[in-house]
């Protein structure tokens, strides 16, 4: 009796189970930033934060305010949580995949004339291997780390956006009559 029940139960531990992770989604706080710039300067403010992180741009439309970018490479735990896996009796945060996909949605909206809004959200995805299970795409939950590291270097990026200085039109000045 002892026997039969006993293998069963082996078996159930040896099974790897998924735990998804908990929804928490990042603070505002990490995720928007207010720009005093016009809306063309922050579109601009953020392509460049692109360019420098070496993303890929998958789709942007200019009137919504919307672009969509991947990063290279994988990600790591610090930056999503990809939720617990259970094998042999025991739970561990289930690592990213080499071949997992890190994609951010910038939001920018304009707030007037002379501001701007920029909101981030980073959408991780990682195959995971759970035992005795075929393997599966799961999305990861942020952290926020990767959207604030993005929101701070959008804001340097902006700081360095230089404004034309206001200059008054030229006052046209008559012509001088010549002298006879």
């Amino acid at each position: 009796m002892i026997r039969s029940f006993g293998i069963p139960m082996a078996a159930l531990v040896l099974i790897g189970c998924f735990y998804p992770p908990r929804p928490r989604p990042p603070s505002d706080a990490r995720t928007r930033l207010i720009l005093d710039l016009p809306y063309y300067k922050a579109w601009d403010a953020v392509h460049q934060v692109i360019k420098n992180n070496d993303y890929r741009i998958v789709t942007e439309n200019p009137e919504a305010g919307t672009i969509e970018a991947e990063a290279a490479g994988s990600f790591t735990l610090a930056d999503a949580d990809c939720g617990k896996l259970a094998a042999i009796g025991r739970k561990y945060d289930a690592e990213p995949d080499p071949d997992a996909t890190a994609l951010y949605d910038f939001q920018i909206k304009p707030r007037g004339n002379e501001r701007s809004t920029v909101d981030i959200h980073g959408t991780f995805t990682a195959p995971l291997h759970v035992p005795l299970h075929p393997m599966r795409g799961e999305e990861c939950l942020s952290r926020g780390s990767q959207e604030a590291r993005l929101r701070a270097e959008i804001e340097r990026q902006a700081r360095n956006q230089h404004r034309p200085p206001l200059t008054p039109p030229p006052i046209s000045v008559p012509a001088r009559q010549s002298v006879e």
